[in-house]
C-alpha cells in the first residue's frame, strides 16, 4: 500500500526541525510519502491527514478529503472538528488522547501538592518540630470527566483523600460507587478540591458558574487544565473576590492568549499559558504516536481487517455516537 501523509497545520511549539523530523521518521514506514506542500500531491494516491486544533476539516480541498482514508488528530480536544464532518467521514479519525494525559495529570497533582505539601526549609534544628498544614486525607475531591486524564487523577488521589467523587455522563460502572453519570448540583456540596478534566461542548459551556461555586467548601482549590470555557470567568472572579479562602489554578481561559493583566486582581489565582500538556519529549511522543497509528493502519488496511483496527483503537476513535454523546453531556 502507498499512502500520502499531509500535515494540515503545525503548532507554535513545532518548528521546521519538527516537521523535517516528522517527515524523516514517518517515511521510514514502507509506502509512506510525506508531502509538505499541496504542489507535491499525487492525485492517484490516498491520503492520511495529520491535523491539530487550528485545522477546520471542512475547509480542506475536496481533492484531499475525497481520497482521505485516515485522519490523525494528535490532540485531546476536538472542538474544531464539526459533527457533520464526523458524520460524513468514511475513514477513522484517531485522537491523541493518551499523548498528553500523564503530563496533564502531573500538572494537576503538582497544583494540589503545592497547596498542601509546601516543604519548609530549616536552616537550624527546630525544637518545636511543628508543621502547620492540612492533609489530603481530610479533603473532598470532585473530578469532572472520567476519560484518560480523569481516570489517572482518580487512581492517584483515591488512596490519599477522604473521598474522591467523579462525574461523567457517559461512563457507567456499578462496581465504582464514586462514579456518577447523573447531573445534580449537590455533587459540588462540601467539595474542597475541584478538578476539571472534561471536554467542551454546547452544554458544558460555563458549567462552573455562580450556582456551582457557592456550593463548594469555603476552603477550596479549583484546577482547570481542560478547556477555559468550562468556567464562567466573571463568576469565578466575583466568587474569589468575596471568598479569600478559595485558590485557583488555571491553565486554560475563555480567550487565549489572555491579555496582559488578565485576572491579576485575584491574588490567589495562578495562571499558566496552556502548558499542562507540554513537556520536553512532547514532539517526540507525537511523532511516535503518529508512526504507530500509520503503521498499524496500513497493516490492517492491506489485510482488509479495518474492523480489527477500529476495535484496537476504539478508545481513541472519534465517532458520530461519541461526538453526539459529548454534545449531550452535563
Amino acid at each position: 500500500m502507498k499512502l500520502q501523509v499531509y500535515r494540515t497545520n503545525a503548532s507554535s511549539y513545532q518548528d521546521s526541525q519538527f516537521l523535517n523530523r516528522e517527515k524523516r521518521i514517518l517515511e521510514e514506514i514502507e509506502g509512506v510519502k510525506y508531502i509538505q506542500s499541496i504542489k507535491e500531491i499525487d492525485k492517484n494516491l490516498p491520503f492520511a491527514l495529520i491535523t491539530n486544533t487550528k485545522t477546520n476539516p471542512q475547509e480542506l480541498a475536496s481533492n484531499i478529503t475525497e481520497r482521505t482514508v485516515l485522519m490523525i488528530h494528535p490532540n485531546s480536544g476536538f472542538d474544531n472538528i464539526p459533527l457533520d464532518f464526523v458524520k460524513n467521514s468514511p475513514f477513522p479519525i484517531v485522537l491523541g488522547n493518551p499523548i498528553r494525559a500523564n503530563a496533564v495529570v502531573e500538572y494537576m497533582l503538582g497544583c494540589i501538592f503545592r497547596e498542601y505539601v509546601q516543604i519548609p526549609h530549616h536552616r537550624h534544628w527546630s525544637e518545636s518540630r511543628k508543621w502547620d498544614r492540612k492533609l489530603l486525607r481530610d479533603q473532598e475531591v470532585l473530578i469532572m470527566g472520567y476519560g484518560h486524564i480523569g481516570k489517572l487523577v482518580y487512581q492517584a488521589l483515591r488512596p490519599l483523600c477522604r473521598s474522591v467523587k467523579v462525574y461523567d455522563p457517559f461512563v457507567k460502572d456499578a462496581s465504582n460507587p464514586d462514579l456518577t453519570s447523573n447531573w445534580d448540583e449537590s455533587i459540588f456540596d462540601k467539595v474542597s478540591i475541584l478538578l476539571l478534566a472534561a471536554s467542551l461542548n454546547a452544554t458544558s459551556y460555563h458549567v462552573i458558574n455562580h450556582n456551582v461555586l457557592k456550593r463548594l467548601n469555603q476552603e477550596n482549590i479549583i484546577i482547570n487544565a481542560a478547556r477555559g470555557e468550562l468556567i464562567k470567568e466573571v463568576d469565578l472572579v466575583e466568587y474569589m473576590q468575596k471568598n479569600s479562602k478559595s485558590t485557583a489554578y488555571l491553565d486554560v481561559f475563555e480567550q487565549e492568549p489572555f491579555k496582559p493583566g488578565h485576572l491579576n486582581e485575584i491574588t490567589k489565582l495562578t495562571k499558566t499559558s496552556h502548558i499542562a500538556g507540554v513537556y520536553d519529549r512532547l514532539n517526540h511522543d507525537i511523532i511516535s504516536f503518529e508512526y504507530l497509528i500509520l503503521k498499524d493502519f496500513m497493516d490492517h488496511f492491506q489485510k482488509n481487517e479495518m474492523k480489527s483496527f477500529n476495535e484496537e483503537y476504539k478508545e481513541c476513535l472519534l465517532t458520530e455516537q461519541g461526538y453526539i454523546q459529548n454534545e449531550q453531556s452535563y
